[in-house]
């Protein structure tokens, strides 16, 4: 009896149940442990308490994924079906077949693979999710440092240049245009107050040149109304002002369709 109970000890300790219970032990070796399982208990007992708790780790650590990432992977599986299955399957609790030979995985080894897959592809999932929100971040950041060089541009360029105001005309008392004008002789216009141009229709920036209007281009208002627009630049302006002209602008300004204006 003692000498029994060192077999059962040694046989326990050998591995040979954790690699059965892994489904990754040799047919040959399959075979003799289901034959020592038969006549030993503790043998027996030990490999069922591997099997229930490999079961319950592969429980306990499943990921639940999305639906449509399930009926992905369950297209690519098939259950069932022998004449596809290359696994073979070890049987839990019966006894070896009448041929002798050892069966394929069991189920429950099955269904804990099926779990792990579903794992990896639910953490590629949420990979893939956080690398688009990690993009997202770095555009967004990149948006926010354009715009910041173009506050600090714009900030200096408001600091050394030169404000003039266009007011409007006796035909539109309330409309109102800002200029500015530095010593590189850029000029960019922002609008304050006027009315959108009708279709067809653009606003053209004059500027006053030894008494003679100067075109400094149109203004496009499908642009970003609360942001200054660069024009064209100009040397020693006397005065500027804003005409109301065909889309794509006109050589020489309709004076009669002048909003606004201002004196340097």
């Amino acid at each position: 009896m003692k000498s029994c109970r060192m077999f059962s000890l040694t046989y326990i300790s050998s591995g040979v149940i954790k690699a059965y219970a892994m489904g990754t032990i040799s047919h040959e070796e399959a075979a003799i442990l289901e034959c020592v399982m038969k006549n030993n208990t503790e043998v027996k007992k030990a490999v069922l308490e591997v099997q229930q708790i490999i079961e319950q780790l592969a429980t306990e650590q499943a990921v639940e994924p999305p639906q449509f990432l399930k009926a992905e992977i369950m297209k690519k599986i098939e259950f069932g079906n022998p004449e596809t299955t290359t696994a073979k399957i070890i049987p839990l609790n019966k006894e070896q077949s009448e041929t002798g030979k050892p069966s394929s995985m069991p189920n429950w080894i099955k269904a804990a693979s099926v779990a792990v897959l579903f794992g990896l592809g639910y953490l590629g999932y949420e990979l893939n999710s956080k690398n688009t929100e990690l993009q997202q971040i770095a555009t967004n950041n990149t948006e926010l440092s354009t715009k910041l060089t173009d506050l600090e541009q714009m900030n200096a360029l408001l600091k050394n240049a030169k404000r003039i105001q266009l007011k409007g005309v006796e035909k539109h008392p309330d409309m109102l245009a800002e200029v500015y004008w530095d010593d590189s002789k850029k000029v960019y216009l922002d609008i304050k107050n006027l009315p959108a141009a009708p279709t067809g229709k653009q606003y053209q920036l004059w500027a006053i040149v030894e008494g003679k209007p100067v075109d400094m281009g149109i203004y496009d208002q499908q642009k970003d109304a609360n942001k200054m627009q660069a024009m064209k630049s100009v040397d020693n302006p006397q005065a500027f002002a804003i005409t109301l002209e065909k889309e794509g602008g006109n050589p020489t300004p309709t004076m009669e369709e002048m909003y606004v204006m201002g004196t340097i």
